[in-house]
């Protein structure tokens, strides 16, 4: 028994073993046991490791008898347990400084076959982070498996993984998301924060079976990414000042559009940017918090103690706020929550689904948000997606295209295709562009939503007052050189 122990244990009826004394507040927990209890589990459970003797790891823990914490112990780290009780506050304030600073022990995890998965998963965050990935697939191909990362919107596969390595591998991940790795046949999900190259980023873990075994999904979120500005989004001039005065009226309901991974969040992080001052009280609900913004009073939902999108948009409401940012409109209660919000004086800003700006309000009322709320409440609908850069050094130049001509507006357009060099990795692009439609509610517009017209009619009504589909901001784009036609068809649909 280690020397920090001064009096004999004693069993439990959960089969694991009490240590009757405290501890001392001076005890240094062994870099061993620490390297041991992944990262996430510690945290979820506030449990302090200690040391390991033999075959048994001795923690702090303020609720011993949280059997759920003693279980998931004893599958991440296949030792017998042995706990002893230590105020919440007192673990967590060790917690943080032990993880912040340890560093894991050469050999200290190089038991059995649990150290290859150990280095492959931390070789495969690396290479994300490097590579500026926005996901981490690794997936089963019945021989082993792959992994692929999404990079400027492209899954590309990166490496394959031995048979006899990816189950490890994909248990490896899971544990350090505080995820179950005995239920192989149930969908999971888990976070966790990992520091690479003294970045803080955050791994939202989803995990699902197939046929072949457990698919894990990683989105990779760098938390202290510097928030980019309206101006910097690449927004056209005119779509720009309609916005921005959109943004810094007094309230209103702004929504912004687009699948999953347009940029959406961004430009929200952005809009809050600008508006951030200490005359205003800013509050947002997210889920999840993708960057820190001083200033803004940040909230994570957390379904399991009661923090919901609702029930936090309720409370912000007894909290006397100027502007509210929502994460994401999902159902029926938020949606009614938020408008009501705009509706009462306040500015509200959120993100939704839907294919282009007309089709929002269609959304809206599929969750059940009347029209006459949506007419009175909405601003603006900022519709956005994401289109790959050319690489300025590979480019070469191509015939115009007979779309581009007719409708680029200019006199003589350029375009380029895509090649292929060292500087982008052989894709032919390197980075994103923003491409933008922007459709303003004004008067006529409220009458046709109340009244119900459909989306291809709020489309003609809209393009009476200055919207243009994102298709044709994406032709400008185009013949300015910026991208290519092929990346425009892959990204938008042209209509009309």
């Amino acid at each position: 028994m280690p020397r920090f122990f001064s009096r004999v244990s004693q069993q439990t009826t959960n089969g694991c073993v009490q240590v009757l004394m405290p501890l001392s507040k001076h005890l240094e927990p062994d870099a061993l046991a620490v390297a041991r209890v992944p990262r996430a589990l510690a945290f979820r459970y506030d449990v302090l490791p200690l040391a390991i003797d033999d075959d048994v790891l001795h923690v702090a823990m303020p609720e011993p008898e949280n059997g759920e914490a003693l279980t998931q112990l004893r599958v991440a780290t296949r030792l017998r347990v042995r706990w002893t009780p230590m105020s919440r506050d007192e673990i967590r304030g060790r917690l943080h400084a032990l993880y912040s600073s340890v560093e894991t022990p050469r050999g200290a995890l190089e038991r059995g076959d649990e150290a290859p998965a150990v280095r492959a998963v931390a070789r495969l965050y690396e290479r994300a982070v490097g590579e500026h990935a926005s996901d981490m697939h690794v997936e089963p191909t019945g021989r082993g498996g792959r992994v692929r990362f999404r990079i400027d919107g492209i899954l590309r596969e990166v490496e394959t993984i031995p048979e006899g390595l990816y189950g490890a591998v994909i248990s490896r991940i899971k544990l350090l998301a505080g995820m179950d790795i005995t239920d192989k046949r149930q969908p999971h999900d888990g976070r966790y924060s990992v520091r690479v190259d003294r970045r803080e980023i955050d791994a939202r873990v989803s995990s699902i079976p197939t046929i072949d075994g457990e698919k894990v999904v990683v989105r990779l979120l760098d938390l202290h990414t510097k928030s980019s500005t309206l101006a910097g989004l690449g927004m056209e001039g005119g779509i720009l000042e309609r916005y921005l005065r959109a943004v810094r009226a007094p309230y209103g309901f702004v929504v912004v559009t687009g699948p999953t991974g347009s940029g959406k969040t961004t430009t929200l992080y952005a809009s809050l940017a600008e508006l951030n001052s200490p005359t205003k009280n800013i509050c947002s609900v997210e889920d999840p918090i993708e960057m820190k913004l001083p200033g803004v009073s940040q909230v994570q939902v957390h379904p399991k103690a009661g923090v919901t999108f609702p029930s936090a948009l309720r409370a912000f409401m007894r909290q006397d706020p100027n502007i509210v940012m929502v994460g994401e409109m999902r159902d029926r209660e938020t949606a009614a929550v938020g408008i009501a919000a705009a509706l009462t004086g306040q500015l509200v800003l959120t993100t939704l689904h839907s294919n282009d700006a007309p089709r929002t309000v269609e959304r809206l009322v599929e969750l059940g948000v009347d029209r006459h709320a949506i007419a009175s409440a909405l601003t603006i609908v900022l519709g956005q997606r994401l289109v790959r850069r050319l690489c300025e050094h590979c480019r070469r130049s191509v015939p115009v295209p007979q779309i581009v001509a007719a409708r680029a507006g200019t006199p003589a357009p350029r375009t380029f295709g895509a090649v292929g060099c060292e500087l982008c990795a052989g894709t032919g692009y390197v980075g994103r562009i923003g491409l933008f439609e922007l459709l303003v509610v004004d008067d006529e517009l409220r009458d046709a939503i109340a009244g119900g017209a459909s989306s291809v009619q709020l489309t003609a009504i809209g393009r009476g007052s200055g919207y243009r589909p994102m298709f044709d901001e994406g032709i400008r784009i185009v013949a300015q050189g910026r991208t290519t036609l092929e990346e425009l068809q892959r990204v938008v649909v042209a209509e009309g």
